[in-house]
């Protein structure tokens, strides 16, 4: 039991990894296509007035903020990974992400406005101003964007990590199926643990699956191919008939023709449930 646990353990780290490093892969694919569409327009609204403008001035002032947010993304989303703001822990990840978004702030701004002066001094030649009217309103208003940056940030590593989680209940579901013949169902707020061969039939249902076993039916929150990879780990000879029901091979009794290739199909219990031509070849396969 200490094993599984300890691979259990290993495998949501690795899956946190994996959702750590797609989001900051998103971020910076986002803010090189922000880079880009913000350079232009710059430029285009520059022709557009007729302002005299140094070469290429869009482009290294939005390079400047783009790259301190990219640099600080992975920190970002680390603290997403470590400090979830969610039910039962944001009174503790909250001030950590308000540290952390004011860490942002001050190492956006000061960088990107480093980076300006450094561009000022090495390509035009002169000096970068970034205050033109206050120091607060200049900080506030840069405070204020990147505020809107963090959050959306904390939102991209939010969706990776449900995804993550979700892959990998997936694939220790299908582990737990072939080692000891159970179903693994998310119901609600329960887990219920199965056992394979008393499943009868499954019908689609939004984004849940209303199972059918012999003791009974419960609605679990997973798709009809997930469902039937796995019975198929446990042994279950499952083939899906139509579009929206699964039905376990060895409990029908009967395949009766309907009418232009579809069927219904008994099984030993007495319940009837349709099937679909297109699926009537993996049903009658031997």
């Amino acid at each position: 039991m200490s094993d599984t646990r300890h691979m259990d353990l290993d495998r949501v780290r690795a899956a946190e990894r994996r959702a750590h490093w797609n989001a900051v892969r998103l971020a910076w694919l986002s803010l090189l296509a922000f880079w880009i569409i913000a350079s232009l327009s710059i430029a285009t609204e520059f022709d557009r007035m007729e302002i005299d403008h140094p070469p290429l001035v869009g482009w290294v002032t939005e390079g400047s903020s783009v790259l301190m947010t990219a640099l600080f993304a992975p920190v970002m989303m680390a603290l997403g990974v470590r400090f979830p703001v969610e039910p039962g822990r944001w009174q503790t990840s909250l001030p950590v992400h308000v540290a952390g978004y004011i860490a942002y702030v001050a190492i956006h701004v000061t960088g990107m406005v480093m980076l300006r002066k450094l561009a000022w001094v090495v390509a035009y030649d002169g000096t970068y101003t970034f205050i033109h009217t206050s120091a607060f309103q200049e900080i506030l208003y840069e405070a204020r964007k990147d505020l809107g940056t963090y959050i959306g940030y904390q939102v991209i590593i939010a969706v990776a990590l449900a995804l993550e989680h979700s892959r990998l209940e997936t694939l220790m579901a299908r582990a737990e199926a072939r080692r000891s013949h159970r179903l693994t169902l998310k119901c609600g707020g329960r887990t219920l643990r199965i056992a394979a061969e008393e499943f009868l039939t499954a019908k689609a249902a939004g984004n849940y699956v209303e199972v059918r076993l012999a003791g009974g039916e419960h609605l679990a929150r997973l798709t009809l191919a997930d469902l039937q990879k796995q019975l198929s780990e446990a042994g279950v000879d499952a083939v899906r008939v139509h579009r929206s029901w699964l039905v376990n091979r060895d409990r029908v009794r009967e395949i009766t023709p309907t009418g232009e290739g579809d069927v219904a199909i008994t099984l030993d219990t007495g319940e009837t449930i349709p099937g679909s031509r297109r699926y009537r070849s993996e049903l009658e396969a031997a």
